[in-house]
């Protein structure tokens, strides 16, 4: 009897440690897709965000595609600070609105500089907020992964990153630790997709093709 009972204890104890398990797994399986889904949405956003920016700043001044190659490059050099004041994150109009008439002198006449330096002021901090708060949740998510008690960081470190995390770049997806990867990457700052796919945003080249 008195070993039945030891018997009966010990399997009582393994059925509640059993079903802590299954508890403490179903749990940590439902919050970490919920925030591998969040951050792959965010990444989409994020990366949606930015190539309309630079979508709708042609249309508003008027420049038609074919001749937006010297243009692209002055956007992408006033978003990653090139025309920067000094120490200052503030955009340099001076120089701003030169290079904007060295590239397209027929835009000289037109009404329309008070409008481009605003639009691109409101791009690059709506840029920034983005990629600061992918950062914060990368970090929340890390940090998730990796700290708790007892059995999570053991099962979370085993079933995170899943599949269920994508950073997809034109026709390229990552998943993973590799769309992590690629998440924590800050774009330091031609076309949208090699930007992210890159983690760098730099100026087109726009010297003339070899013959």
């Amino acid at each position: 009897m008195k070993k039945l009972a030891i018997f009966g204890g010990i399997a009582a104890v393994l059925v509640i440690f059993a079903l802590y398990a299954i508890s403490t797994f179903t749990s940590l399986r439902n919050d970490g897709r919920r925030q591998e889904l969040a951050l792959t949405a965010k990444y989409n956003s994020m990366q949606a965000g930015y190539g309309q920016f630079r979508t709708s700043f042609y249309d508003q001044i008027g420049i038609v595609r074919e001749k937006r190659d010297a243009m692209d490059k002055i956007l992408v050099d006033a978003v990653s600070g090139r025309y920067d004041k000094g120490s200052s994150t503030s955009v340099d109009s001076g120089k701003l609105f030169s290079a904007i008439q060295e590239a397209y002198p027929d835009l000289k006449g037109l009404d329309i500089y008070d409008k481009i330096l605003v639009f691109i002021q409101q791009g690059r901090e709506k840029f920034t907020q983005d990629q600061q708060q992918m950062q914060g949740m990368v970090q929340s998510y890390n940090e998730w992964r990796t700290t708790g008690s007892f059995l999570h960081p053991m099962l979370a470190g085993w079933l995170f990153p899943s599949d269920s995390l994508e950073a997809r770049t034109g026709d390229h997806v990552a998943r993973g630790q590799d769309a992590l990867d690629k998440m924590s990457r800050v774009i330091v700052g031609s076309d949208t997709s090699e930007i992210f796919n890159s983690g760098e945003d730099k100026p087109l080249d726009l010297s003339e093709p070899k013959k």
